[in-house]
């Protein structure tokens, strides 16, 4: 059973995978090296922000000024979300009302926690837009001095 005392503070991300059905090796969305940060306050709030290692930068130009095609690699190398959060034992329930993935918001994120030592693993499964199966790993260490 998870704890919110457990959860507070800021934690990094190590890994992302995700299974699919079907197929025998896992898919890392964001490479092998993949950037982020989870945060969960002592009020109830979590904010998650992901991106691949390596993003290309913009030569100062805005994200206005883009390309249609570097507009859409921007967003295919980042993803985030936050909002309030609740514990029911070993789940985590992310109550999603900001999120760059517009279909996120008014949703509930399920995600099955374990915690080890300063290790946080969250689980979450989902069907994907071709009816397949798929579940979702991500690794988070602990920041220390973050609580």
């Amino acid at each position: 059973m998870i704890h919110g005392e457990d959860l507070i503070g800021a934690w990094r991300l190590v890994a992302w995978e995700i299974d699919f059905e079907g197929l025998d090796q896992p898919v890392h969305p964001f490479g092998e090296h993949p950037v982020g940060w989870l945060v969960y306050s002592a009020d109830g709030v979590m904010s998650a922000q992901l991106m691949s290692s390596g993003r290309a930068g913009l030569d100062g130009r805005s994200i206005r000024k883009l390309t249609d095609q570097e507009r859409i690699d921007v967003l295919e190398t980042f993803f985030a979300y936050a909002g309030r959060y609740r514990i029911e034992g070993d789940v985590i329930i992310h109550e999603v009302d900001v999120a760059l993935n517009p279909d996120f918001i008014g949703q509930d994120q399920h995600r099955k926690a374990l915690l080890e030592n300063d290790r946080l693993t969250l689980t979450g499964s989902e069907t994907d837009a071709r009816g397949r199966q798929r579940r979702h790993c991500l690794i988070w260490q602990r920041v220390k001095g973050a609580q």
